[in-house]
């Protein structure tokens, strides 16, 4: 959970302060490197707890069928030029 944190901070750092020159290279390197090991981290906590995973699965996929849903209604209904 550590690099998880790690990456998240870094990323907050990298987007919302105004950083410059090398520093920000250096955080990008920094963000790229425990982004790809956060990917393995949340591959094994979801392999070690499988019903964690399928709550926030299925929250993601009714998101995603909701906001489909949506977009294709808000076409339909808009006249064609």
């Amino acid at each position: 959970m550590g690099l998880l944190a790690f990456f998240l901070i870094t990323l907050f750092v990298f987007y919302w302060f105004p950083i410059r020159g090398g520093l920000k290279t250096f955080l990008l390197i920094l963000i790229m490197i425990s982004g790809w090991l956060s990917i393995f981290e949340l591959v094994s906590i979801i392999e070690a707890r499988p019903w964690v995973a399928a709550p926030v699965l299925a929250l993601i996929g009714l998101f995603v069928w909701k906001w489909r849903k949506d977009r294709r209604t808000k076409l339909n209904k808009h006249p064609d030029i």
